[in-house]
């Protein structure tokens, strides 16, 4: 099955507007709940890109990585008048009576009613990013079937997708960088081409997915946005063995284009960047490369002698780096 995208619309508690249930526990940057009366709880899968909002923001973007289910019991709060069946019910702050249904019925208390549902949880913290570059105008407008009432709701997939690669936007002083040791005249723009390039040579990304099919820093398994990167850069096929590549994420791709991060060529240890601060990549520094063919290592230790003399860094321990004093 083909992945789409969604949006998941989190309503804390404390902003329910309507009060035919009591809404759902969410933790919005890791995992979203909802039900089998909510419209499209079908059509979700994981792998599927996902894009939460509250009723007034874009809040992240991320990829499914798990989805269960499991049965249990709803309460759903109904108008307590004989044979109401209103389409909303409101709970009014300051008047009383404290309840309001949408045909003009007024109660202290509704009816419960429990009745027998199932219960989704989609998980996706592994690889949540926060957004700010966009507003529920843009999503709207790659919503093709937009209802506001709707939670979930299927959005452009080659948006989304595109939206997940160029989530995190680097500074143009992270961009402009022109002191790798290429046989080029101009290596900013040499860098710049291998991004825009992206997928690279279709045999060579094969040969990469067939070995594992997830990106080697953040384990992201949503096809689409896994790109194959050369460790040294590429001159001829020979750099087209798979011990001179490493699949990975889209922005992951970017970064170690940019030398944002590299990777110790003895322990592989992943080590990011001092001006990489967001959370998103942080929690990777001092992690493993997950590989599971043999790297060359001199095409690791290349990158590496690159990378600690780029920002004079040097191995204080097994996890941190520090800047030379």
């Amino acid at each position: 099955m083909s992945q789409k995208a969604w949006s998941f619309k989190a309503v804390g508690q404390d902003d329910l507007r309507y009060f035919g249930n009591n809404g759902y526990q969410d933790d919005s940057t890791s995992f979203y709940r909802y039900d089998n009366f909510v419209p499209n709880h079908k059509q979700v899968k994981k792998g599927d890109i996902v894009i939460v909002t509250d009723r007034k923001n874009v809040q992240g973007i991320s990829v499914i990585t798990n989805l269960s289910s499991a049965p249990y019991i709803k309460a759903r709060n109904r108008c307590p008048y004989e044979n109401c069946t209103p389409a909303k019910l409101i709970l009014r702050k300051s008047k009383k009576p404290k309840w309001r249904c949408s045909n003009g019925h007024e109660f202290e208390q509704p009816k419960v009613e429990d009745v027998p549902a199932f219960e989704f949880k989609a998980e996706y913290k592994q690889n949540y990013m926060p957004i700010n570059s966009i507003s529920i105008i843009d999503l709207i407008s790659h919503t093709p079937r937009y209802n506001v009432q709707s939670s979930i709701q299927e959005v452009d997939f080659e948006w989304a997708k595109s939206l997940f690669c160029n989530v995190i936007q680097l500074d143009s002083t992270e961009a402009d960088i022109d002191d790798i040791p290429l046989d080029v005249d101009d290596q900013r723009k040499v860098i710049l081409r291998q991004i825009k390039q992206r997928r690279g040579q279709k045999t060579f990304r094969d040969t990469l997915i067939s070995q594992a099919a997830k990106c080697a820093i953040s384990g992201c398994e949503i096809i689409d946005i896994l790109e194959a990167a050369h460790i040294t850069a590429y001159k001829n096929d020979t750099h087209n063995h798979i011990s001179n590549g490493l699949l990975l994420r889209c922005d992951m791709h970017t970064l170690y284009d940019l030398d944002l991060f590299a990777i110790d060529p003895d322990s592989f240890v992943i080590y990011f960047a001092p001006q990489i601060q967001d959370k998103e990549y942080v929690k990777y520094h001092g992690k493993k490369l997950h590989v599971a063919y043999k790297i060359n290592r001199g095409a690791l230790v290349e990158r590496w002698k690159r990378f600690t003399e780029k920002y004079a860094l040097t191995i204080v321990n097994s996890l941190n780096l520090t800047m030379h004093v």
